[in-house]
C-alpha cells in the first residue's frame, strides 16, 4: 500500500513536493511527514530545490544586505530599500515556477539555483 505517511494520505511524491514551498513549517511537514515514509523522486526534487532556495535567499536578503549597509556604498539610485525590493521580487519569482512545477508535478529546475540544488543536496 502506497502512502505510509504519517497523515495517511496515499502521495506520489507532489503533496511533499507543494509543501516544501512553504517555507520552514511547510518544509519540515514535507520533509518528515511525507518525504521520510516513502521518499519518490519527485519529493526529493522539490525538497532540494527549495531548501537551496530559501538558504540563498536568506544568505542574501539578510547577510549580503547587512554587510553592504555597514560598509556605506548603498546611497542614491542604489539605496538598500531598491535591492531588497530586486532581491526580495527576484526570489518570489523563483518561488513561484518552483511552485508551478510542483503543482504540474514536473522536475522543472529553478533557474540558475535548480542544478546546483540538485548536486549539493543529493542526500536528500
Amino acid at each position: 500500500m502506497r502512502g505510509n505517511n504519517i497523515f495517511g494520505v496515499q502521495d506520489d511524491g507532489k503533496t511533499a513536493g507543494l509543501c516544501s514551498y512553504f517555507f520552514v513549517l511547510g518544509w519540515s511537514v514535507s520533509y518528515f511527514g511525507y518525504h521520510q515514509a516513502e521518499k519518490t523522486s519527485l519529493s526529493s526534487f522539490h525538497l532540494r530545490q527549495t531548501l537551496l532556495l530559501y538558504l540563498t535567499y536568506i544568505a542574501t536578503r539578510y547577510g549580503v544586505l547587512v554587510i553592504l549597509s555597514k560598509l556605506g556604498t548603498l546611497n542614491g539610485v542604489f539605496s538598500l530599500f531598491n535591492l531588497v525590493l530586486f532581491t526580495n521580487l527576484l526570489f518570489a519569482g523563483f518561488w513561484i515556477y518552483g511552485l508551478i512545477g510542483a503543482s504540474n508535478g514536473e522536475e522543472k529546475p529553478i533557474p540558475f539555483l535548480g542544478k546546483p540544488a540538485q548536486l549539493l543536496f543529493q542526500a536528500i
